[in-house]
């Protein structure tokens, strides 16, 4: 993996002031094209509150990642749906949809490929200028179809900038870090049935970067026999000056994009060489593996012609383990 550039001792930590950051749509706002990887692990305390923090976040572990592609939302399955959406952010469990404003990012909607949900009024994820001490609350609500059912979804995204100061993760050292405490709370209203969900979380952002460093995540639903809660953390391994994930050894490109028929797969010599290729839809489930033969010419043929309409991650895993992926959309 690649060394992250900003290490101190603790020591220094304490002893230095942090300057107060404000971030605005010039420096956090999310562009299509970049990527980055989300570690999910076991829950860790969030720290204090206040000015000139150190959020010591080393405890943070991984038991499961997953990539997340920035593209235009043109370029999805159902982006037509979002209208006003600037950027959507692809997975495999679920693509969401974000209109980029100078008063902010607002989230449009999701779809995890059972449901399309479009938010009208949207919720607004993070403000601009967005600085220690910033406050909002914005109403997100959507009506949509969950296996043949009508569902109304009312809430209410909440935030307050509540600190600002050095970030620990396993591996990085990062300062001028705002924190920001969410409140997330919905309501599913279908039939006779409603479900209550409340995400409370604390997430780490930095200047120059559109999502969370990291996040600590308390998330509690009750279907009406008394609340569920489950805590997790999520966290970014990725190159915090570029945003690109770090498991992406070099750039996969795919072409022609979107295709009907064939592509061709070229990659950066640095990944060594190419193993596998595999091919996943929205949902994670796999529809083409592909065995390469140690190729080291940096370029290969995949046939996609039995693909159906949409869009898909397709992933290059080199003989030592290195992986590059990138978004291929079929007609």
């Amino acid at each position: 993996m690649k060394p992250f550039i900003s290490f101190c001792s603790a020591a220094l930590i304490a002893a230095t002031a942090h300057a107060q950051p404000t971030f605005t749509a010039a420096s956090n706002t999310p562009a299509p094209g970049t990527a980055y990887s989300i570690n999910y692990g076991p829950y860790v305390a969030p720290g204090g509150a206040g000015a000139n923090q150190t959020w010591n976040l080393s405890g943070l572990a991984t038991d499961s990642s997953i990539t997340v592609q920035r593209v235009l939302p043109s370029t999805t399955t159902n982006g037509a749906q979002f209208p006003t959406a600037t950027v959507a952010e692809v997975s495999a469990a679920v693509t969401q949809y974000f209109r980029v404003a100078v008063d902010g990012i607002h989230f449009a909607g999701s779809d995890d490929g059972t449901s399309v949900v479009v938010h009208v009024p949207m919720g607004r994820y993070l403000p601009f200028p967005c600085t220690f001490g910033t406050l909002w609350s914005s109403p997100q609500h959507a009506s949509f179809t969950y296996e043949d059912m009508t569902v109304t979804r009312t809430g209410t995204f909440s935030g307050n900038v509540d600190g600002y100061g050095t970030l620990i993760i396993p591996g990085a050292t990062i300062p001028n870090v705002l924190r920001v405490r969410w409140t997330h709370t919905l309501q599913d209203a279908m039939g006779p049935m409603t479900i209550n969900h409340l995400y409370d979380s604390y997430a780490f952002f930095k200047a120059g970067q559109a999502h969370p460093i990291a996040e600590l995540v308390t998330a509690t639903i009750n279907m009406g026999g008394g609340p569920i809660t489950n805590q997790f953390s999520r966290w970014t391994s990725a190159d915090l000056s570029t945003g690109i994930a770090e498991q992406q050894e070099g750039p996969l490109t795919v072409f022609p994009n979107p295709a009907v028929d064939e592509v061709t797969l070229t990659w950066s010599p640095s990944l060594g060489a190419a193993s596998t290729v595999s091919i996943t839809d929205m949902a994670g489930r796999a529809v083409n593996h592909s065995y390469l033969i140690a190729d080291r010419t940096g370029r290969a043929r995949i046939d996609v012609s039995s693909l159906l309409s949409g869009m898909y991650q397709v992933t290059l895993t080199s003989t030592n383990g290195r992986r590059t992926s990138a978004l291929l959309r079929v007609l």
